[in-house]
């Protein structure tokens, strides 16, 4: 997937709060305001001094006139712009093994009353499926580690995608590893017992769970891409 914009090197100063930063210009150096579009803690990405990328916005009146889209760890680039996890998906599923088969039919499709992310048919055995797609940027010792922060939502929507299975679609939940260096993904036991023990449930009764990691470079290709599918392993 190409990214669109205007990016720049920078150097992160203090994260205000969950959604602000302010961050030095590495050509300039004059200091900006910028928007954090992942909520997550991100602690071992955004520290002060950490190497980031920014995108200049150019709407008029925003408080915020840069974006954070992408943070060094090492040797590597991790994307954090949450917003472009469904598109890439939506973009290069297909080169997903799993999903030679199916076709998207509908995005943010209602079902009682949940809402996924996607309504997918398979064209060989026309059984349609609901799938969620999640977005991990932590890595430990190669694997990556979902959630970040505590997720309600996202223990809501495995438990939602259980249900629809026991009621006769097909659930699958895919989890995009924004960064190279991840070899498998787990729940994050230590951060939210609760998210993991209904993903552990849902696996058990049939839910399809995913992962695959990325190749991202802001800097000269300006390209996120999905690399390869690695295991979830719980």
């Amino acid at each position: 997937m190409k990214l669109v914009g205007e990016f720049f090197k920078a150097r992160l100063t203090e994260r205000a709060n969950k959604y602000l930063a302010y961050i030095k210009l590495d050509d300039t150096h004059e200091e900006f305001k910028a928007h954090v579009p992942d909520p997550g803690r991100l602690k071992e990405l955004l520290y002060p001094d950490a190497e980031v990328v920014v995108r200049k916005e150019e709407k008029a009146g925003r408080k915020t006139p840069y974006t954070i889209v992408g943070v060094k760890t090492g040797k590597i680039w991790v994307n954090i712009q949450s917003i472009l996890t469904n598109k890439l998906f939506e973009e290069e599923y297909k080169k997903i093994p799993f999903f030679k088969d199916y076709e998207i039919l509908r995005r943010e499709y209602t079902y009682g009353n949940s809402r996924f992310d996607f309504l997918l048919e398979n064209q060989i055995t026309k059984e349609q499926a609901f799938l969620e797609v999640k977005s991990s940027t932590l890595v430990k010792e190669g694997r990556a580690l979902f959630p970040d922060a505590p997720t309600t939502r996202g223990a809501k929507h495995v438990k939602e995608l259980t249900k629809a299975l026991e009621e006769g679609y097909g659930s699958i939940i895919v989890f995009v590893i924004k960064r190279e260096d991840a070899s498998s993904l787990s729940p994050h036991v230590t951060i939210d017992p609760v998210f993991a023990e209904h993903l552990r449930n849902a696996i058990e009764k049939g839910v399809k769970a995913l992962a695959v990691k990325c190749s991202y470079d802001p800097i000269e290709k300006y390209e996120l891409e999905i690399e390869k599918e690695v295991p979830v392993l719980l």
